[in-house]
Order: C-alpha cells, then sequence, then structure tokens
C-alpha cells in the first residue's frame, strides 16, 4: 500500500513534472528566438533553485506534518447520501448554467459556434468585462460538487446517480462553449485525485499514461482550435522545429509545454532591467480581477509590459517561477517556493490526519494547480481561489441540508421529530 498511497505525495510526481516541463525547451523543438531569448544557464539555474527550495520545503514540512502511521483516509460520507443533497445540487446547476447562458447571450457571441475561436473567446470577456466573464465560471464548482457526490455517495444506478451525473455532463459541455481548452480540466483533474482517495488508489502506470493522454488530447485541441484561424495556425508552425511531416497537433502538444518555461525566460531577460519588480502587486492583482478597476494580472503583465502587445492580446502567463520573480527577484523565487512546498505538505497531511470530503477537495484542487502553474500561473488569478472558496460554499450547504433532515425527518425516515 505504501507505493500506492506515496502515488499523490507532494514529493512524487510535482518534481519529476517540474524536471521534464523546464527541460524541454532546451531541445529546441519551438523556435521563438525573434520574440524570446533562448533558454541558458541562468533559467537553468533558477528553475533549479526553485525545485530545491520546494524539495526543502516539503522535508522540513514532512517534520512537523508526519503521514508516517497514518491510515488512508476513511470519510464519513452521510451527509452527502442525504436525500435532500441531489435536489440542491440539481438546482444549483440549473442556476449555473443559467448565468453562464444570460452571458453569452449578454455577449451575443458562442465561442465554440464561432469561425475563429481563439478571438471570439477574447471578445466574449472583452464585451461582458470581467465581473460577468467571471460568472462563467460558476458551473465549474457545481461540477465538481456533482462528482465528488457520485463518488461519495456510490450510488451507481440510482436514479439521484444519474440525474447528477447528467448535471455533471451538463456542466462540461456547458464550459465547452467557451472555447476555452482548460476549463474541463478543472472539473475532471481534481476529481480524478479525490477519486485516488476517495475510492480506489490508483497506480503509477495508470497516471502516467493519463500524463501522456492529457499532453497530446490538449495538442489536438489547440491544433483544431487554431484551425479555424489560419494566420494564428501559420504563425504556431512556421516557429515549429519538428519534422515537416508530423502533423500539425504535435507542434501544438510541444508548443504547449515548452512554450511556458519560455515565457519565463522573457521574464528574466526584462527584469529588472527595462522594467523593475512588482514587489506583490503581480500576485496580488489577480485576486481582486472581477472587481471593478481591475488591474492588469500577471499574464497581461507580461505581455503588455514587457512584450509590448496592445491592450486586448491574450495574456502570456509566466509559469509559477516567473510571478514570484516578478514581483521579488530571486528572493521571491526561493521564499514562494518555500512557501509553496510547506503548505502542500500541511494539506497532504491534513487529507490524513483530518479526513473529509472538503479536506481531500482541497488538497486534490491544490495539487493540480501546481501542474496547471507550470504552464499558467499561480495564485496570480481570481479564479485560482474562487473556486474552492465556492466549493467549500456547496460543502456547507450540504452539510445543512444534513442538519435539515435530521430536524425534519421524511415521513419514511422513522425518527421522530425535534421537539420544539
Amino acid at each position: 500500500m505504501s507505493t500506492v498511497r506515496d502515488v499523490f505525495a507532494p514529493a512524487a510526481i510535482f518534481p519529476l513534472g517540474f524536471l521534464f516541463f523546464y527541460t524541454i525547451p532546451y531541445l529546441h523543438l519551438v523556435d521563438y528566438s525573434d520574440v524570446i531569448p533562448v533558454p541558458g544557464v541562468r533559467m537553468a539555474s533558477l528553475a533549479g533553485l526553485g525545485l530545491a527550495s520546494y524539495l526543502v520545503a516539503v522535508a522540513l514540512g514532512r517534520l512537523v506534518w508526519s503521514t508516517s502511521g497514518l491510515a488512508w483516509p476513511q470519510i464519513d460520507a452521510e451527509r452527502w447520501r442525504n436525500p435532500l443533497v441531489p435536489p440542491l445540487l440539481v438546482v444549483l446547476s440549473i442556476a449555473s448554467l443559467g448565468a453562464l447562458a444570460l452571458v453569452l447571450r449578454a455577449g451575443d457571441i458562442v465561442p465554440l459556434l464561432a469561425a475563429n475561436k481563439e478571438t471570439a473567446r477574447f471578445e466574449l470577456a472583452t464585451r461582458v468585462g470581467y465581473p460577468l466573464n467571471a460568472a462563467t465560471r460558476l458551473p465549474i464548482p457545481v461540477a465538481i460538487a456533482c462528482g465528488l457526490y457520485l463518488l461519495l455517495a456510490r450510488r451507481a444506478s440510482s436514479p439521484s446517480s444519474v440525474l447528477v451525473g447528467c448535471c455533471l455532463a451538463a456542466s462540461i459541455a456547458a464550459e465547452a462553449l467557451l472555447a476555452h481548452r482548460g476549463l474541463p480540466l478543472f472539473i475532471l483533474a481534481p476529481l480524478l485525485v479525490c477519486f485516488h482517495y476517495l475510492v480506489r488508489p490508483i497506480g503509477p502506470r495508470l497516471l502516467a499514461g493519463a500524463g501522456a493522454l492529457l499532453i497530446v488530447g490538449m495538442g489536438i485541441a489547440s491544433s483544431l482550435r487554431l484551425a479555424t484561424s489560419p494566420p494564428q495556425l501559420a504563425h504556431l508552425l512556421s516557429h515549429s522545429r519538428l519534422p515537416p511531416w508530423m502533423p500539425a497537433w504535435c507542434t501544438a502538444a510541444v508548443t504547449v509545454v515548452a512554450f511556458g518555461p519560455l515565457t519565463f525566460n522573457l521574464v528574466l531577460d526584462r527584469m529588472p532591467g527595462s522594467t523593475p519588480f512588482q514587489h506583490g502587486m503581480a500576485l496580488v492583482n489577480g485576486a481582486f480581477g472581477i472587481l471593478p478597476g481591475h488591474q492588469p494580472v500577471v499574464g497581461e503583465f507580461v505581455s503588455r509590459t514587457l512584450l509590448g502587445q496592445p491592450e486586448g492580446s491574450p495574456g502570456l502567463p509566466p509559469t509559477i517561477l516567473g510571478g514570484f520573480y516578478i514581483d521579488f527577484g530571486i528572493a521571491g523565487i526561493v521564499g514562494g517556493m518555500l512557501l509553496v512546498g510547506l503548505l502542500t505538505q500541511f494539506l497532504y497531511w491534513r487529507t490524513f490526519a483530518r479526513p473529509s470530503p472538503w479536506s481531500t477537495f482541497l488538497y486534490a484542487y491544490w495539487y493540480f494547480n501546481l501542474f496547471v502553474a507550470l504552464y499558467g500561473d499561480f495564485i496570480a488569478n481570481d479564479f485560482i481561489w474562487a473556486l474552492p472558496l465556492a466549493v467549500y460554499c456547496i460543502e456547507v450547504a450540504v452539510r445543512c441540508t444534513s442538519r435539515l433532515r435530521q430536524w425534519y425527518p421524511g415521513p419514511g425516515d422513522g425518527r421522530p421529530a425535534a421537539a420544539t
């Protein structure tokens, strides 16, 4: 059991993904040297420093929050088996899907149905503004809650599970209308980690296969999306160093993996020479992105300030290390990765020491976010912290329905109502 148990341990997979991600640009499979400097010794050194800081923090965290001797999480899922929970999830699903439909109507555009999906996605965000654009993500926490119900209730053949499963599928399909290849992953990937702890441990082979399938799938999705915009696809292929006989989706898959570290290298090249360090603004601004008086998040800062792109251009997230560097330089990388490692170990320990659906999801979401941050950014996005907060609110609502059932039992419960 120890080998399987450590599959999602904080020191197991993330360092391997980190090494793979920050090493692949040195193979020069894509050439953006006309815009971004070729990665060199400095980038490799700072990437190694960030990884070392993370591993040191995990080792220190294990001294305080050790999981040795703790049993595999045994979660009491009785609250989620409450008959009032499926109606609650259905109501929330309808409300979130309705909000998404209203935003699409207000923007008068469905990106997936547009001729140029890439342009339509940014046009929708521009038309409706940041607060309404954030509302398009509401089906994601509801879909995660539906997935948690299916994992916890374990009533595969019951009508309630079928209904909740339909809500989960509808939410994924609705998010696909936004033509953003990453949004369904925010539903499925955390649920995969939750499955590991709530239902059955996942072995390393299956996990490695899922990772490879993810990279290939995102490459194919990127290629299909860019196929609606021939100029963008031609620009991508013109920077490819892959053999010409390889299909376009291979270039897209390689770019997905290699472009993030190249963006980090752009940050290292431009700062602090042309632009001073931001001293916290890069990471803090994103937390308030949906409020009036929007400030550029870290991806917008890189594309506009460092690369000189016009307003409205797609952001260039500088990866997990880039956000820390933009704010505080090398000290930011060391200190930020130390905090990340400590919090990762703490959340991992908490899933064993205080097992619950919420603690399991929070660790699953955090761990998934580590891998997302290799390509994008980490906490510099309002969506990053708003999503687990929304799932927690649903967890609280589930608790309230359970208490409501205790105080006002149904006719078939066989329990007397509480005395008034």
